[in-house]
């Protein structure tokens, strides 16, 4: 058994990929879903920690025997950063296939290994949002939440304005 251990303040969602989890997992226990085109932050992290089997023509190099053997990978997280980046992957250009469902507070306890650790709740004060292909036509608009007057604030270029109700403006 080998073991992997890293350091990390990032976490890369795949939202199109946690919708196929996420609509399998339904079909499997055949329940309906109100909307098939939205996942939430939870489930973002429950696909996160899925078990990936590489076995046959996928099998990994081992370092320590030099051969090709049976492996098994697992994303786990032993303690959380004071900060925590999440980065949304939702489709490409300016459709987005998949919405996204969440809150201003997340407790991401339940996906802790290390569970004498205080509550993880990690507030949510600002989100990039990716407009356009890449390259000389992309545009990032950013939304942040002012520590002065906690409200939130959309800033396109130079242009700033209030922003009501941030789930529907970013989800």
């Amino acid at each position: 058994i080998c073991y992997n251990y890293g350091i990390f303040n990032c976490l890369i969602f795949p939202l199109e990929e946690v919708k196929k989890m996420k609509n399998n997992s339904y079909n499997n226990i055949n329940m309906q879903m109100n909307d098939i085109n939205r996942v939430s932050l939870y489930e973002c992290f429950f696909y996160n920690q899925k078990i990936e089997y590489f076995t046959g023509e996928n099998k990994n190099h081992c370092n320590i025997c030099n051969q090709l053997s049976d492996s098994i990978y697992e994303n786990k997280i032993f303690i959380s950063p004071k900060i925590l980046i999440l980065i949304l992957n939702r489709g490409k250009g300016n459709i987005y296939q998949v919405k996204l469902d969440f809150e201003e507070s997340i407790d991401i306890s339940g996906f802790i290994l290390k569970k004498d650790m205080p509550k993880m709740i990690y507030d949510l004060y600002g989100v990039i949002t990716h407009l356009g292909q890449s390259g000389p036509n992309a545009h990032f608009v950013a939304s942040c939440k002012s520590p002065v007057d906690n409200r939130w604030y959309k800033y396109n270029d130079a242009m700033v304005s209030s922003v009501n109700n941030l789930q529907k403006e970013e989800s």
